[in-house]
Parts: structure tokens; C-alpha cells; sequence
């Protein structure tokens, strides 16, 4: 026993000294979000390149979304991704440039508006009439009390809301927008923090699977905080069905809102609005509509076909022969972001196309129809996905890589693989029925490949999330993860060892499950706040783990005040002086194997 003991100490010993060791952080990066088409912006690049260098930095992981389609961009932009280039190689730096947007995809739709990921409607019901078949608005699922007029014994008809916030949820007669009330939720403030997250309006609505609708209301808000997608919320219990930030200002007179949503597998929707997330104030809701949304926004793509049929099934009425060929000449369009040199697609919702038949359409006058096609989904602000299934993706992906490798002929690539949220439900080549684990790991693998190709001795790096079932690749006991067709399970079977990881989550059991597989980590901290304690947080974290190569100092915002103290905490940092329990349980594992 005694010799036992000796040995787990001396094991314990032999792990701190190598967690010591572990942590020695050779990379140190700096994030960066760069329009290189501005002077102005390549100007402060620079000026941060220096900075970053003064503080000990080694790299700068660069995005600008433009480099998903560099090859429409003018002369201009090239001179000042040069212009850096030149800067970064005097200075000392390395460009690590950002490739593959599968999170944030602006950049590749605005070569194909038809690459967003799509999500199905499934025999939509059309009536025809007039030549022109539009999306029967008797298929909309029926809002009890839409406009909030009706009081039943002191309740609200149609809506249930909690006896802990009924004092703070009435029905005010004074201010509305039409009719002679409205719904409003007052004094948040005063409650406490788990009562507030129930002060909801909610509608229990029976649905059909696969639907595509449109919902819109009217808000007032005086002093409210809250998140954007908080006020509306659509979930089938087992997973969210709008996951879309409707836009609300803190104080605002009546405005007009709405959003889509797709009921998917559902039979049954919980509708509810509110502000559970509210800190405060007061807000006003009325006159909430829920209509078809019809083709907004259709996607047409060999993976995203679109199919029209008689209400029995037995006939499948043929495009260009029975109806023009469908489009949405709206696509993408809506409150484009400005900034890059070609506005990226919003997919904001608009009144979609009507189905026109042709003069010999076997479809006639008062038949009703049913059409199945595929739409995408705002996530958030602006968040909306290019397909994983679609072979064409691959084709941007390699230019994509062999533009940015002329460009910038970079030692390292960074691949942004990261908060996929709609995936799996196109058709995939030869029939495959891949889960999203499955078509991600396949991704990846192609995706590294390409990289190899076109760059053969540079590293190659991706974020964790979408990689370890400590994070985003975790099984999802239910539907799937988001409005993904399944979860992101397994896809790490794809990704290879000699791939570093740019890890933002998981802690120490995070990085050591990286590590158990062999791959190199480069840790994510910061993100705008408390440079110290992130330090902290994970150095301790990564003790005992080898093959953590380096620290990136990562902001959103592009708050770079903080960075010289974030790798200075770095370079202060001192491990524990003696075995920590940790360490010996460690060691007590290592001696169990």
C-alpha cells in the first residue's frame, strides 16, 4: 500500500511538471475583423498588428467575409491586402486567413442567393384562381383572441398566463394599436428574476407537419431590455421553431414586426409572446396575425426541388408545362448589410410569388393544389446558413482557397466550421441519407483536402464546437440540434489529427477530449470582457493537457483596449506549486489503466 501511495505521488509529481510544461503557450493570436476594400480599415490593421506584436503575439486570425468571393472584387481591394501583407511580414506577423464560412455564409451566397440551407414544406395547400395559384389562407393554423378584445371572468380568452405574473400581464384598454385594447406586460422590474422569465402570453395550435407561415404583431415597448428573439417564441416542446431576432428598441411607438417560422416535424405548437428575458419597463403587444408565408423566399437548387401535385397525389403537375418556371424575384433581398463591396442576402420576409399557370396547365379555375419546395431561415441578427449538401458549395470552397492562397500565400489556414444551425434536410447526392454528424464529417475531410492541395506545408486549424460532444456535437434528445435534421454527433470521425483546434468551450474536459484524439489546441479567450480572469480560467483549465500550443486573444466587437493586459496576465501566469487534487486524481486514473 505504502508503495502505492509512492507511486500516485511520484505520478502526480511527473503530471504537474507536465501540465506546467503543457501550458507553455507558444502561439499568441489576435483576432481580427477586417474589411480590407476600406484604407481606413487596413490602416488600423496595421496599427494593431503593431500593437499585437509590442505584446508578444505571434499571428493575427483574420476574417473578412469577402474572402468568400474574392474573385469578384475590384483591383483596390487586392492593393491593400498586399499593402498588409507587406506590413505584416515587416513587423514579424503571421496572416492566418479565414476560410470556408459555414457559420456566417454571406460570404458564398452572394454568388448563388440558392446556396442558403434549406428547410422543406411539404404539400402546402394553393388555391388556384384567375390563371394564378396562391397559398390558401384557411391553412393557417386559428389565433384565439388575436387582438386581445375578449375578457372571460378576469382572464385573458384564448391565452393562458401564470398566476404569478397576472398583476404584471392585463389587458389595457387605453393604449392599443386597433380595436379597443391590447396586451400589456408592466413593472417588470419589480419582479423577480424566475417569475419574470414566466410572464408570457402562450396559445397551445394545432398544426400540420412541414408548414411555412408568417406571423406579425404590433409592439410598443417604454424602457425595455431585452433579447430580440425573446418576444416571440414558437417551440413543438421539443424543439424551437423561430429562432429570429424580431428587432425591438428598447422604447418604441407601435411597430409592425413579423417573422417565419416552419412548424417541421410538430403536430401541435406552443405560441407565446412575452419578455422573459426583459430587466425592465413596459411593453404593449396587439393585433398578432398568423398567415401562409407561401414561396417567400424559395430556394431553387437540384437538392431543393420543388414538386406540385393534385390534392390526392395522383397526378405531379410538370414546371413549364403546367405552370412558368417558379421564383422568387425577392430573393435575398431586405435590409442588406452595406458594407462589403457586394451586400450580403437578408431573406427577410415579402409577400412570395404566385404559381402562374400556363394556357394549356392541365391544373384549372377553383382546383386546389399542394406544393412541396424548400425555404431558409433568418438565426438571430443575420445569421443564415449555405447548404452542406449541395456538391456546388464544394466548387466555392476550392476557388475560395486558391484565391486566398494567391492572395495572401498564408503559413496557416483557418477554417470556420462553427454554429451550423440548419443542415440535413435536402436531398443528398445518390440518394444518401447522411445525418448532419455524418455530412459535416464528410465536409471536413473534403475541406482539409482542398486546403492540402492548394497549400501542402500550411497548418490547418477549426473551431471546436462543431467537433466534440462536450460542445455543439453532443447527441440532442429530441428532433435535432436547432433546426438541424438531427444532431451534430460523430462528426469529429472526419476531422484529422494534424488539424489544430481553436477551442471557445468545453473547459478542461473540452481540451482533453482534443487531446485524447491527438490534436493540437489553440485556446479562444477574452471575448470583450475581464482579460485576467479569462487567463485564469483557462490556464487553470489547461493544466494537465498537452499539445496546447497557444492563446488568441478573440473579440467581437473589435475591442482591442484589453489586449496588452490579456498577454501580460499570459505571461504572469504561474501554475499551482504543488499537486493539486486534480492532478492526483489524474495520476490515480493513469495508474488504473
Amino acid at each position: 500500500m505504502k508503495i502505492g501511495r509512492f507511486l500516485v505521488a511520484s505520478l502526480a509529481l511527473l503530471v504537474f511538471a507536465a501540465a506546467a510544461r503543457g501550458v507553455e503557450m507558444k502561439e499568441k493570436w489576435v483576432y481580427a475583423d477586417v474589411n480590407f476594400l476600406v484604407d481606413k480599415n487596413v490602416d488600423d490593421f496595421i496599427a494593431l498588428m503593431r500593437t499585437a506584436k509590442d505584446a508578444g503575439c505571434t499571428a493575427m486570425q483574420v476574417k473578412d467575409p469577402q474572402f468568400g468571393f474574392m474573385g469578384l472584387l475590384p483591383p483596390e481591394y487586392f492593393k491593400n491586402v498586399e499593402r498588409a501583407r507587406k506590413a505584416a511580414a515587416e513587423i514579424g506577423i503571421k496572416i492566418i486567413p479565414g476560410v470556408y464560412p459555414f457559420g456566417y455564409s454571406g460570404g458564398y451566397l452572394v454568388q448563388d442567393l440558392n446556396l442558403a440551407a434549406g428547410l422543406p414544406v411539404r404539400n402546402a395547400p394553393f388555391m388556384v384562381k384567375n390563371g394564378r395559384a396562391a397559398p390558401d389562407p384557411a391553412s393557417a393554423p386559428v389565433l384565439a383572441n388575436p387582438g386581445f378584445e375578449e375578457v372571460s371572468e378576469g382572464s385573458l380568452a384564448g391565452w393562458t398566463v401564470l398566476d404569478a405574473v397576472k398583476g404584471h400581464v392585463a389587458v389595457d384598454k387605453e393604449i392599443k394599436h386597433s380595436g379597443a385594447s391590447s396586451l400589456v406586460m408592466r413593472d417588470l422590474g419589480a419582479l423577480p428574476q424566475e417569475t419574470r422569465r414566466a410572464c408570457r402570453a402562450s396559445q397551445e395550435l394545432k398544426v400540420e407537419p412541414f408548414q411555412y407561415y408568417h406571423v406579425s404583431l404590433w409592439i410598443k415597448t417604454d424602457s425595455v431590455q431585452a433579447e430580440g428573439e425573446d418576444y416571440l417564441l414558437i417551440t413543438s416542446g421539443k424543439r424551437r421553431n423561430c429562432y429570429t431576432n424580431l428587432g425591438v428598441k428598447p422604447t418604441e411607438d407601435w411597430t409592425f414586426h413579423s417573422v417565419t417560422f416552419n412548424t417541421l416535424e410538430a403536430s401541435s405548437i406552443s405560441f407565446s409572446i412575452g419578455v422573459s428575458s426583459a430587466r425592465g419597463g413596459t411593453v404593449w403587444f396587439d393585433d398578432v396575425v398568423i398567415e401562409p408565408a407561401g414561396l417567400c423566399n424559395v430556394l431553387r437548387r437540384p437538392c431543393k426541388p420543388l414538386k406540385v401535385t393534385s390534392t390526392d397525389g395522383s397526378v405531379t403537375y410538370v414546371e413549364g408545362k403546367d405552370f412558368e418556371p417558379v421564383a422568387d424575384p425577392d430573393l435575398g433581398k431586405g435590409d442588406a448589410e452595406g458594407q462589403y463591396y457586394i451586400p450580403f442576402p437578408y431573406y427577410t420576409y415579402h409577400k412570395g410569388p404566385d404559381i402562374i399557370l400556363t394556357p394549356d396547365s392541365r391544373i384549372k379555375d377553383g382546383d386546389k393544389i399542394l406544393v412541396s419546395f424548400f425555404h431558409t431561415h433568418k438565426i438571430y441578427n443575420d445569421q443564415i446558413l449555405v447548404s452542406m449538401e449541395d456538391p456546388k458549395v464544394l466548387d466555392l470552397m476550392e476557388d475560395q482557397v486558391r484565391r486566398v492562397k494567391e492572395a495572401w500565400d498564408p503559413p496557416a489556414f483557418m477554417m470556420n466550421y462553427d454554429e451550423i444551425r440548419i443542415c440535413g434536410w435536402e436531398e443528398q447526392p445518390g440518394g444518401a441519407r447522411l445525418t448532419p454528424g455524418q455530412l459535416l464529417a464528410d465536409s471536413i475531410r473534403k475541406g482539409v483536402e482542398i486546403i492540402k492541395k492548394h497549400s501542402p506545408n500550411a497548418r490547418i486549424y477549426t473551431w471546436s464546437d462543431m467537433f466534440t460532444p462536450r460542445h455543439n456535437a453532443r447527441r440532442i434528445d429530441g428532433p435535432g440540434y436547432y433546426l438541424c435534421n438531427g444532431d451534430w454527433y460523430g462528426s469529429w470521425e472526419g476531422l484529422p489529427k494534424d488539424v489544430g483546434i481553436v477551442i471557445w468551450g468545453g473547459g478542461h474536459d473540452g481540451l482533453m477530449w482534443f487531446a485524447d484524439r491527438g490534436n493540437s489546441q489553440v485556446i479562444a479567450g477574452y471575448y470583450d470582457r475581464d482579460p485576467v480572469g479569462s487567463i485564469r480560467r483557462w490556464m487553470t483549465a489547461a493544466q494537465g493537457v498537452p499539445n496546447v500550443e497557444g492563446m488568441m486573444y478573440t473579440t467581437w466587437s473589435a475591442k482591442y483596449a484589453d489586449l496588452p493586459a490579456f498577454f501580460k496576465a499570459l505571461a504572469d501566469w504561474q501554475p499551482p506549486q504543488a499537486p493539486t487534487a486534480s492532478t492526483e486524481s489524474q495520476a490515480r486514473s493513469i495508474t488504473q489503466r
